[in-house]
This record gives C-alpha cells, structure tokens and sequence, in this order.
C-alpha cells in the first residue's frame, strides 16, 4: 500500500473517530440538559460542533428543582389542620390524630 492510500485508511478512521466522540460528548452534556440524553447523541451524531453548541443552548436541568410533591402536600394538609384546631373546629385530640396519620402516611 502506498503512503497516500494509507493516510486516505487513516483519515477515514480519524474522522469515524471524531464524529464517535461528539456523539458521546452530546449524550454526555444532553443528560444534563433539557434535550435529553438521546436527543444530545442525535445532534451531536449529526450535526457535530453544531449540535454540541446547540445542546448547551438549551436550558440546564436543576436537579433541586425536583420537589416532593406528596411532602408539600402534607405540609399544606398539616397547615390546614392546624388552622382548624386554632379555630376551635377540631380538638387537640383530633389534630394528633391526623398530625399521627400526615406524619406517618
């Protein structure tokens, strides 16, 4: 084989190569972004530099932003109790009770 054929043998897994690694780069920084893990290999399988610059467009995931909704809720419901036994609604009795029952469900 001659040099100028096995640098075209190189070249072609040199750019292989290359587009492997802007996929994974865009699964990577796709995960951590609103595009999604799939959605970041697809541009940056595709579209490369492009795509890769258009994942970091997109919005980032806030991991804290994730609240338990059931825990909020319980809050809320404990509030709720506690306002009705400030009113004289319910008795002590019955906010334990159901202080008991939030706490433990």
């Amino acid at each position: 084989m001659d040099f100028l054929a096995s640098l075209q043998v190189f070249m072609i897994y040199f750019y292989l190569l290359v587009i492997f690694l802007f996929a994974i780069w865009g699964f990577i920084a796709g995960s951590k972004r609103s595009v999604g893990k799939v959605g970041g290999l697809v541009l940056g399988l595709f579209l490369n530099i492009v795509g890769i610059i258009i994942i970091y467009l997109t919005k980032k995931i806030d991991k804290n932003a994730h609240i338990n909704l059931k825990s909020l809720s319980a809050i809320d419901e404990l509030k709720k109790y506690k306002e009705l036994l400030d009113t004289g609604a319910i008795t002590e009795q019955e906010y334990n009770i159901q202080k008991g029952r939030i706490l433990n469900h």
